[in-house]
């Protein structure tokens, strides 16, 4: 992957599944919104993510894959985020102990 990332590298990618946006301004309007976000994943959590995703497809490790594609900007927050991830570490502690797994 030689293309460097920046926040609208999207815009060039072929795209073959996206809504209609009538509102350009609208749009914008939400872009310039999430600019002001802080990040979600930073570039070391990324990095550890792809070293566990190939144990993952080497065999040697399990993924537990969860989220809500479908959530809203106006519910996201602090209390959502924490509890989002209770329940998924919820979840993995199940799952670990059923597979009698280590993480």
């Amino acid at each position: 992957m030689s293309e460097r990332w920046t926040p609208d590298s999207w815009r060039a990618k072929k795209v073959l599944q996206v809504p209609d946006y009538p509102d350009a301004k609208a749009l914008a309007d939400v872009e310039a919104q999430l600019a002001t976000f802080p990040p979600l994943v930073f570039a070391g959590e990324a990095r550890s993510l792809k070293k566990a995703l190939g144990r993952v497809a080497a065999g040697e490790a399990f993924l537990l894959q969860g989220g809500d594609c479908a959530e809203s900007f106006a519910e996201h927050g602090a209390n959502n985020i924490r509890d989002f991830f209770r329940v998924l570490l919820q979840m993995a502690v199940v799952m670990t102990y059923a597979a009698r797994c280590r993480w």
